[in-house]
């Protein structure tokens, strides 16, 4: 099951309870580090933000997003800020995890903050230390943080075997396949060749008519919102459409509640244009929006982060792949290297997807009471990934969700 157990060696007082955990150093192959763990984030905000921009990360454990996702999502919810930053005898800044950590029935679990809502999760990464550190050091520090703590388990999903050439040192430990892997299109200045690299001429033709006679029978607009107030309005809508599509489909709607669209919502307030601000894309149709992609500027990609398609007569002209078709021209004509459709298979992705990133799942137990956590979540993610990788299990298993949970209702 992929489960690894790293034994917690806590201090004991003379009465035999733990005691407090000290921060300290540990030598590495990476060199001395040290090993603190932060509860604010202003304090390390300008260390942070200067890895991130030069090292190697994913976008979703950012200091913005980090920070935006916590205050508003987890701390609600009971969580504790557990960011942990390796720094070396230098004093420069080697990396940064953004844990969190919840805590259910007195068993204390690590989780990388944001995780719930994001395709890639991962630490902030200095590019030396990713390449030069071992699997033993990286047993050392996850057990000393846990330690620091009081951490039983910890549980990291969707985490990028590499990032941006580099790999991931988390990949060291123990782990197995997460349920899904991560797809992107390697980009082009010449969008036309592209283009006609990945669809033959008839799949062109049939995409060229059905625009045709969508713009025919309605007035079609495709653009980007360009400004805080219509994103605003815009997210609004998407919600309104994906909780439609996933009652259709029998899928529990993880926007309803109330702290995850904040979060959204903060996004899209962002400047136009700034590196993380929900940027959303739209196709209308006269008095309609008949497809919505939203996604975020990061480096030298674009990801996508939240789609779905109106319900009406419309649908049947594929909205969705004409408004994907001018979002990868954009990226293209923005010199930008990769288009990124995060986890999961879907047609289009087959249709437009050259790079396949391959994310691995880890389920830790520092102590007996962690197994009880982590030897079940694995067993979870074996069965999806089997499933999903099965395409007639995956279709038999999709339609039985649609007809036990699913709704038609309007």
């Amino acid at each position: 099951m992929a489960v690894v157990s790293l034994p917690l060696q806590r201090q004991k007082q003379a009465d035999g309870r733990a005691s407090a955990p000290c921060i300290g150093a540990l030598q590495t192959s990476a060199g001395l580090l040290r090993l603190t763990v932060i509860r604010d984030f202003e304090s390390i905000e300008s260390q942070w933000r200067m890895l991130q921009e030069c090292g190697v990360c994913a976008n979703a454990q950012t200091y913005a997003r980090a920070e935006a996702w916590f205050r508003l999502v987890s701390e609600p919810s009971g969580a504790e800020p557990a960011v942990f930053c390796g720094h070396a005898e230098s004093g420069d800044l080697q990396f940064v995890w953004p844990f969190e950590v919840t805590e259910i029935c007195g068993i204390r679990c690590l989780h990388w903050i944001g995780a719930e809502q994001s395709n890639y999760n991962m630490g902030v990464f200095d590019r030396s230390f990713a390449l030069s550190v071992s699997a033993d050091d990286m047993r050392a520090l996850l057990n000393h943080a846990a330690q620091l703590v009081g951490a039983n388990a910890a549980r990291f999903d969707n985490q990028p075997i590499e990032r941006d050439g580099v790999r991931n040192p988390m990949a060291l430990l123990p782990n197995r396949p997460s349920a899904n892997d991560g797809h992107a299109v390697l980009l082009d200045l010449d969008f036309d060749t592209l283009y006609r690299n990945r669809f033959g001429g008839k799949s062109r033709n049939t995409q060229r008519r059905k625009e045709r006679r969508l713009r025919e029978e309605w007035g079609v607009s495709i653009g980007w919102a360009q400004s805080a107030d219509e994103r605003r309005t815009l997210l609004e809508e998407f919600f309104r459409q994906k909780a439609q599509q996933f009652a259709e489909q029998g899928i529990s709607n993880v926007f309803s509640d109330g702290p995850s669209r904040a979060f959204y919502h903060e996004l899209a307030s962002w400047p136009t244009g700034r590196q993380g601000t929900l940027e959303i894309a739209y196709l209308k149709t006269d008095d309609q929006y008949a497809a919505i992609s939203c996604g975020i500027f990061f480096k030298d990609k674009f990801t996508t982060l939240l789609t779905s398609i109106h319900d009406g007569p419309m649908r049947k002209f594929s909205p969705g792949a004409i408004l994907l078709h001018r979002q990868i021209e954009d990226a293209c004509r923005k010199g930008l290297n990769f288009f990124d459709m995060g986890a999961g298979d879907a047609r289009h992705k087959n249709e437009w997807c050259d790079i396949s990133t391959p994310l691995f799942q880890s389920s830790i137990a520092f102590d007996e009471r962690g197994y009880l956590l982590t030897a079940p979540a694995a067993l979870v993610t074996a069965a999806k990934r089997f499933i999903k990788t099965r395409p007639a299990l995956w279709s038999l298993a999709q339609t039985a969700r649609r007809k036990l949970y699913g709704t038609t209702d309007r």
